[in-house]
């Protein structure tokens, strides 16, 4: 089917995030590669990764998954660049609790003041007042989530939306009981 100019693709369908008001379409942009190779340092085409971005928006694309740990700190700036001031109907969706070692690695940032410090990077670095979802990542460095507490880094979070900085809380790399455990302390709205 040919697309005109001003047509919006169809992505997949609508759905509503739980508890919220959010209706998203089932296809978003993963905004993991728009950093340079390994999701490191910047890309090696920037004009190039400002028009994914512009394009994508056009077609359609109302949700942006990010991190400010991509990069770190190029993702969420080019997101910015290209899209800034965003569009009301654009949701951007981040996680925090991993940081990027200079070696590339992938350390776990679990900690009240690595979660804090990572949500006000993300408010930043994408230039917004508060954050539509976080997603509380809790296996930074594994290829697979481990079981753990998540009690504490995920309380966390709950203050910081109950300042206002976060709107509503998912998890990222984790396993059924960590779930379990965070549906118990506020709703989670993605996994």
């Amino acid at each position: 089917m040919a697309q005109t100019q001003n047509s919006k693709t169809d992505l997949g369908g609508r759905f509503t995030l739980p508890g919220t008001s959010l209706t998203l379409n089932r296809l978003g942009y993963g905004a993991m590669q728009l950093a340079g190779p390994g999701v490191f340092g910047p890309p090696r085409d920037k004009d190039g990764a400002l028009a994914v971005l512009r394009e994508a928006v056009s077609l359609g694309v109302d949700h942006i998954d990010t991190s400010d740990f991509y990069g770190p700190h190029v993702t969420n700036r080019i997101i910015r660049e290209a899209l800034h001031p965003y569009p009301a109907e654009l949701t951007i969706v981040t996680k925090i609790g991993a940081r990027r070692g200079e070696d590339k690695s992938w350390p776990a940032a679990l900690s009240k003041a690595e979660l804090t410090s990572a949500v006000h990077d993300n408010l930043r670095n994408l230039g917004l007042d508060a954050l539509d979802v976080v997603n509380l990542r809790m296996s930074a460095g594994h290829h697979h989530p481990v079981d753990g507490p998540i009690e504490e880094p995920l309380d966390t979070l709950v203050e910081l939306k109950q300042r206002g900085l976060v709107r509503n809380i998912g998890l990222s790399h984790v396993t059924a009981g960590q779930v379990q455990a965070a549906r118990a302390i506020t709703e989670i709205v993605c996994v």
